[in-house]
């Protein structure tokens, strides 16, 4: 019958959807939980001694795993960097969290007025709004570090939170402007003829409406700003204001590192975006299929 879905077919699909993507998250918990000396040693399995946490209590408290105090241990495979990562974790969060903040307050307004209103230049500027992120990000490097420099925010985390900011707000505008477009005329009529100015109709009528488009663009910002590299290496000054990506490449660039510090570290970096999914994602996806049913 035409149309009809095998779904055994559906179910491969999703089970390979979910190897590639929660794979890698289930090895890095695995990874950290099992000590060097039993990930390395095919003779030694996690069954028979169990998981160990101590990776997790040196990136917290500094303690050295048992096997790393003897004498003869390899303490090179004991990264400072890994002591980093706690406090990298809460300068990421922070900064993420500002740029989707920001993203939301800045990027709705903006996609109501180019959606909804016109004004002198509005082509132009939004051309050039949703063309610049196609400027390579390594030639705006040496400018922005300039401009930040100039004001004193360099090594700050305010300056880290404006470029995230920057680059995620033409996708913000972008998104919203389309969402604002579709929405019906009448509803802005109705508003006018209850003596709404534009302010009270973006307000009251439009705002409401894209709560949940909101979400998901202010959770694409998070993403975006918690997993960005080159800007957040090249601005964040001492470890006070590194971010968790800073850390995580200067951890990885050294060559005999644990495995399960590694993992461990991977892991914890992970959690905060699990954590922001877990809380916004259902009401994002119910938003979005609830408004596609009424429209």
């Amino acid at each position: 019958m035409p149309g009809r879905r095998n779904p055994l077919l559906t179910f491969l699909f999703a089970a390979l959807i979910l190897l590639f993507t929660g794979g890698p998250v289930a090895l890095a918990l695995y990874g950290s939980l099992v000590p060097d000396r039993i990930l390395l040693d095919p003779n030694r399995s996690v069954l028979s001694e169990g998981p160990s946490l101590e990776s997790y209590r040196y990136v917290f408290t500094g303690e050295l795993p048992a096997s790393y105090r003897q004498a003869s241990a390899n303490r090179a495979m004991i990264s400072d960097a890994a002591r980093q990562v706690p406090q990298s974790l809460v300068n990421s969060s922070i900064i993420a969290l500002s740029a989707m903040l920001l993203n939301m307050l800045l990027g709705a307004p903006a996609a109501f007025i180019y959606a909804r209103h016109a004004f002198p230049g509005k082509k132009l500027s939004f051309m050039f709004l949703i063309l610049s992120p196609l400027v390579p990000a390594i030639a705006l490097v040496t400018p922005i570090y300039m401009m930040l420099e100039g004001l004193g925010l360099t090594g700050t985390r305010i300056g880290i939170i404006l470029v995230h900011t920057a680059k995620a707000l033409p996708f913000t505008v972008l998104i919203l402007s389309v969402f604002f477009r579709k929405m019906p005329q009448e509803l802005f009529e109705a508003a006018v003829l209850d003596h709404c100015s534009r302010l009270q109709a973006f307000l009251r009528v439009a705002l409401p409406l894209a709560l949940p488009s909101i979400g998901a663009t202010g959770l694409f910002a998070f993403m975006l700003s918690y997993s960005e590299f080159m800007f957040s290496m090249v601005l964040s000054g001492d470890a006070a204001t590194r971010p968790v990506s800073v850390v995580m490449a200067a951890l990885a660039r050294n060559t005999d590192v644990s495995w399960s510090l590694l993992n461990t570290a991977i892991f914890i970096a992970i959690v905060p975006t699990l954590v922001l999914v877990v809380l916004v994602w259902r009401f994002v996806v119910e938003g979005l299929l609830n408004g596609s049913v009424k429209g």
